[in-house]
């Protein structure tokens, strides 16, 4: 830690208010994932404290996530009735999530995730946001909904709430935390107001200021909370569950990373993925051998770490650090928190999480971006997180192929003098061709080369094929050139290829091909225009 200097005091109230906002959720990612609670915290505490160590981003928290969670419960639904096996499956997960961020580290494969169009991340951002908000109504209103899993459900329940079931205090306690916080971040940013507000609360059922406090619902109602560190796995997986674990291991740790990715882009700090990869493999490692589960960064919680002020490393830190004592001795504390304050900043926390101005952009760049982004925001409030990134991400390189394999071809007529011009209806037919073949030319690409030239080929007489700005020619991309060769044979056209790369070249050797090669170049010349100033 010596490398970051000393902790602002800004530091301490991101981290104080990340640690205590951050309770609630561990306590209720664990239960999410069919574990007991304060595993929420151990992998909150362990994980974040490793990953703050050896990461550089001083807004980025690591913890469970409701993210993870269901593709957590998944895999452990085999071990589900079985105390001592959950907990040797729990701890193989985690293990197997590292090391799966460490050998993509390792591979330097990180760059698979460059193939994530930004749509998809702003869609999946988006979709986050709006459903961390929905999924705090409930208690914004009274006591939480029972079997809640999704949005879909929270909407249903919804939709058939009662004012006869409206809680008055719990809707102005969570209503006065969400305006405290916009407006204190709008007006006094360097007041730790999200901090105030939710010490101010807890002082305030901790000593029973007032009647209707007893209203308000609290952690305590919904979880049970005991001091003391939590039991963890002292046995050896077997081989059939390892084998079973290694593939929710690996969508763990993409789904993870792609959080990791969505929150490094929102500060501008993409650069430090590698970095902060490894640094959440080697802490899903250590924390499955001392009772933690799969961590990941968490997005509610590293923006509430920026709400909060955090300036440096010392933030996440300190945010895991406060954990302990509070896993071993704060549960009395822990159960006083009202949960309407949680919910209050938990909305604000997601409308920080909206960036207008970059939903405009992928609604109205292009059509292909526009659908990306709604696919992967529908999606993301209708699927689970896992499935609504994948199949995001899953669409955006399918696009990204299609749009590969189309390479752009660009038909000129050539001139007595050997200028190039737009083919038109007034051309001769005798008119030689030029066509400019731009793009790779490999599989699928190559494979549709000899229909489209066909297309442009018209009645001319003497065609030229520029590759000049051809790359990735592979064998498809020479067997594609004999295809259309041959087509031309038996047209009575005569074809040149110009252009054409040195490796393109020996590879015809190495076939034992002969292609029409022509030492004719495409000139182009740049024509600037100088516009004189006079004084008046």
């Amino acid at each position: 830690m010596r490398t970051i200097g000393r902790p602002h005091l800004a530091d301490f109230n991101a981290a104080l208010l990340v640690a205590l906002v951050g309770i609630p959720q561990c306590l209720a990612y664990a239960m999410l994932a069919g574990l007991p609670p304060m595993y929420g915290l151990v992998t909150a505490a362990i994980p974040g404290l490793i990953a703050a160590v050896l990461g550089k981003s001083p807004a980025l928290t690591v913890g469970p996530t409701n993210t993870t969670g269901l593709v957590i419960l998944t895999a452990l639904i085999p071990w589900a009735n079985q105390p001592e096996a959950l907990l040797t499956a729990m701890a193989t997960l985690a293990f197997l999530a590292g090391l799966s961020r460490l050998v993509i580290v390792l591979l330097k494969a990180e760059r698979l995730f460059d193939f994530v169009p930004e749509a998809v991340m702003v869609g999946f951002a988006t979709g986050a946001a709006v459903i961390i908000a929905l999924m705090q109504i409930d208690e914004l209103l009274g006591p939480p909904f029972q079997g809640v899993r999704n949005v879909v459900d929270e909407v249903r329940m919804l939709s058939h709430f009662t004012g006869s079931a409206l809680n008055i205090p719990s809707l102005v306690l969570g209503s006065l935390a969400l305006v405290a916080v916009v407006l204190g971040h709008k007006f006094a940013p360097r007041w730790p107001i999200p901090l105030l507000v939710l010490v101010v609360s807890m002082a305030w059922v901790w000593f029973d200021l007032a009647d209707f406090s007893h209203a308000w619902v609290t952690v305590g109602d919904s979880s049970v909370v005991a001091d003391g560190w939590p039991s963890f796995n002292h046995r050896l997986p077997s081989w059939h569950m390892i084998q079973t674990l290694i593939v929710p291991g690996f969508a763990v740790a993409f789904i993870g990373s792609l959080e990791l990715i969505v929150t490094l882009r929102n500060r501008q700090e993409h650069r430090l993925l590698r970095r902060e990869l490894g640094s959440q493999g080697c802490a899903n490692m250590v924390g499955s051998f001392i009772g933690g589960f799969p961590a990941s960064t968490s997005l509610t919680r590293s923006v509430l770490l920026d709400l909060g002020g955090a300036r440096t490393r010392w933030a996440p830190f300190l945010a895991a650090l406060m954990l302990i004592p509070i896993i071993l001795y704060g549960a009395a504390a822990v159960r006083s928190i009202p949960l309407p304050v949680i919910s209050g900043l938990l909305i604000a926390t997601a409308l920080s999480m909206l960036k207008p101005a970059a939903i405009k952009q992928m609604l109205t760049v292009n059509h292909q971006t526009r659908i990306l982004f709604l696919v992967t925001l529908i999606s993301t409030l209708v699927l689970t997180f896992h499935e609504a990134i994948l199949l995001g991400s899953m669409l955006g390189i399918m696009l990204f192929l299609f749009q590969t394999s189309q390479t752009k071809l660009m038909p000129f007529v050539v001139d007595a003098n050997g200028g190039l011009s737009t083919p038109s209806d007034r051309d001769a037919p005798s008119q030689p061709r030029l066509i400019q073949i731009s793009g790779s030319l490999y599989f699928a690409a190559a494979r549709q080369l000899p229909e489209r030239l066909n297309e442009l080929l018209s009645d001319t007489h003497h065609l030229v094929l520029d590759l000049s700005h051809a790359h990735h020619c592979r064998v498809a991309a020479v067997q594609a050139l004999l295809a259309f060769l041959a087509e031309c044979t038996l047209r009575g056209v005569v074809v040149e290829i110009s252009g054409a790369s040195a490796e393109l070249k020996l590879l015809t050797r190495q076939m034992g091909v002969r292609l029409p090669w022509s030492e004719k170049r495409l000139a182009q010349t740049l024509i600037t225009s100088k516009v004189s100033e006079t004084s008046g």
